[in-house]
């Protein structure tokens, strides 16, 4: 790993931080005092928007974050490429409103606490407006990283001073959306006062390029998005909102897991885009070693909270919420598959020519989801969709690496590369020893 990838993963960590860990420290506080049927009820709502944040980033994440990484000293296709992506994601989050909108009004369940759901719409305005995409294109995440961790530490403690009772749940889901909205709006200030963009009305050549290029990304993030947050949603409608609060108390704790993987795979990525450019053999090597790195630390990392999986519920959630101790082992290992398939699929196939291949895996793992969710959810609630989430990260897995070793790229660690890491970090450890202990 090179200290600019691993500093921009430390950075993106940070917006991870933002995003995920700071409301995972509200988890046990709100558990008490709102309760599992209300914090049930701000889950399903959050998993509806994951559909229409997917929606308006469109794959920009990736495909303009390519593109950036590849021209970034280039100040007109800069400003060329930002103003046509905002352009599209202005017109997505005009659309999801309106979607937003129909089913309020059309749809009981959704009427009944609409102001919960238009409440928990400001995250999909405020990742809308967050420039992530861009600093991480140009890899100069610090100063945004900083500020979203800012934004939304102010928004956890408002939740500890402001939310005090049961019937506080609609101000805690105003303040949980409250941190990314105005992360977003800062974050276009950082921006216009750094990088000298300057906005323009796109052609519509030029949004038809972008739209064509994340298409394939889109497509998978939306299978995606579709099979993760469909978790939460099927299992409240299926079982009712206070096992979606068993469910996504353990889904908050395993996403914390998942930010060893996330940030460095984001912050892999325009690198390894750089080293493909160049040459196949430079990409294929980076990966089996990032394979190494990443792979042992989400493996032995989800050993661990297997075997404390029922401390941390007692702890994170009290002793009512045993139930979540099985959701929690069975997502355990999450992130260790979910760390071989970024490799194989964002990290390889996107820069060797497989995205239709990629998004083809996506999808028909979406499909399977969906077809063992439903009965999963039935039989067993909390703990059927924490089966179903495991099973189709391994299915993508499999045919991820199935569908590289066909077309001969084979990135398996060798057993040399893994002695190599190993004696690495024994000598590491044998130096700390050694000036600790003299």
């Amino acid at each position: 790993m090179s200290r600019r990838v691993v500093g921009n993963a430390a950075s993106v960590m940070a917006v991870q931080a933002g995003s995920y860990l700071l409301p995972l420290i509200n988890i046990p506080y709100l558990l008490r005092v709102i309760g599992p049927e209300h914090f049930g009820l701000i889950a399903f709502s959050q998993a509806m928007m994951a559909y229409f944040v997917t929606l308006n980033d469109y794959g920009f994440n990736l495909s303009a974050t390519r593109e950036l990484s590849v021209h970034r000293d280039d100040p007109v296709l800069r400003s060329e490429l930002y103003s046509s992506v905002m352009a599209i994601k202005s017109g997505m989050c005009l659309l999801s409103f309106a979607i937003l909108c129909t089913l309020v009004h059309f749809v009981p369940r959704f009427h009944r606490d609409a102001a919960i759901f238009f409440a928990s719409f400001g995250t999909v305005v405020g990742t809308m407006l967050f420039p992530r995409w861009f600093f991480q294109g140009i890899e100069k995440m610090y100063l945004i990283s900083l500020e979203n961790l800012v934004m939304n530490a102010v928004f956890t403690a408002g939740i500890y001073i402001f939310v005090r009772h049961a019937s506080d749940y609609l101000l805690a889901a105003i303040l949980q959306a409250g941190g990314t909205l105005l992360a977003g709006i800062v974050g276009l200030i950082i921006l216009f006062s750094t990088e000298h963009v300057k906005l323009s009305v796109p052609t519509w050549g030029q949004i038809r390029h972008r739209l064509a290029d994340g298409w394939h990304v889109f497509i998978s993030y939306a299978a995606s998005t579709f099979y993760t947050s469909s978790n939460a949603v099927v299992l409240g409608l299926v079982a009712g909102m206070t096992q979606v609060g068993y469910f996504s108390a353990a889904y908050k704790v395993f996403v914390a897991a998942q930010m060893l993987v996330t940030p460095m795979g984001q912050a892999m990525y325009p690198h390894v885009c750089a080293l493909a450019d160049r040459s196949r053999e430079l990409a294929v090597a980076y990966l089996r070693k990032a394979m190494i790195v990443i792979g042992g630390l989400t493996f032995v990392g989800g050993l661990l909270v297997i075997a404390l999986a029922k401390i941390i519920v007692h702890i994170a959630m009290g002793p009512k919420y045993g139930a979540s101790v099985a959701v929690l082992q069975l997502l355990a290992m999450i992130p260790f598959v979910f760390s071989l398939n970024n490799i194989y699929g964002t990290q390889a196939m996107l820069n060797f020519g497989l995205k239709a291949q990629f998004s083809r895996i996506i999808v028909l793992s979406a499909l399977f989801n969906n077809v063992i969710l439903v009965p999963l959810c039935f039989w067993f609630k909390a703990p059927g969709a924490a089966v179903s989430a495991l099973l189709t990260q391994a299915v993508i897995t499999i045919a991820m690496g199935t569908t590289l070793y066909g077309r001969g790229i084979d990135l398996l660690p060798r057993l040399s590369d893994v002695r190599g890491h190993v004696a690495n970090l024994s000598l590491v450890a044998q130096r700390s020893y050694e000036k600790v202990w003299g």
